[in-house]
């Protein structure tokens, strides 16, 4: 099975499971993960049991993101997501990905962000459209948290296409021919010292430290 059959099983099942009047405007690999986009992002926030039918019936991790022409400002959506989460969880800063349609949420009291069985974000993606992630803000401040997120940021795009390449390589047919596993002992093992594999196949080969 190549992975366009992949994507177009994925896009049917999607397509039987949602109601027929959400929109999906793009279904697509983000490493071992099948990313959907939506301009109803409010039909997968009041229900939970859509993304759990598609994700077992494809027996992949499945997530759903907004439509990019959907997002809110991000002026306004800052202001939206103050007003719906409560003070005591003492937000201390945001972050968009335009990306992904993704807002991060940093915070002292993630469990108040989320809410009980997660109401409070659905209610914050049905508002602004904006898919929120939430962390949670170190009690005492850590510059290398702050510089290592920092980072990730900076890099999100590349995150991106790295995580597509290697979605797609890890959804391609089984190459045809010999195929073999070796798994190649480095260092220590029995002694006393760092070990490390060396993981070999037909086409990779992936150090395990």
């Amino acid at each position: 099975m190549t992975i366009e059959d992949i994507l177009n099983d994925a896009r049917s099942v999607v397509k039987k499971v949602v109601p027929d009047h959400v929109e999906i405007t793009q279904v697509d690999f983000e490493g071992p993960t099948i990313v959907i986009y939506t301009k109803n992002m409010e039909v997968f926030a009041e229900s939970n049991d859509l993304v759990r039918q598609i994700a077992q019936q494809l027996r992949r991790r499945i997530v759903v993101r907004p439509d990019p022409s959907l997002l809110a400002s991000q002026e306004d959506a800052e202001k939206v997501i103050r007003e719906v989460i409560p003070a005591e969880a003492q937000i201390t800063g945001f972050y968009f990905e335009t990306e992904t349609g993704e807002v991060t949420i940093e915070a002292l009291s993630p469990g108040m962000v989320i809410g009980r069985h997660g109401s409070v974000l659905n209610e914050i993606k049905k508002k602004i459209g904006w898919a929120p992630k939430v962390v949670r803000t170190p009690p005492i401040p850590s510059k290398t948290v702050e510089e290592i997120r920092q980072y990730l940021r900076t890099i999100n795009d590349e995150r991106q296409t790295f995580l597509k390449q290697v979605g797609r390589r890890l959804a391609r047919e089984v190459p045809q021919g010999e195929n073999y596993v070796r798994i190649t002992a480095l260092g220590g093992f029995r002694q006393v010292g760092r070990s490390a594999a060396l993981l070999s196949t037909r086409e990779s080969k992936v150090l395990i430290d």
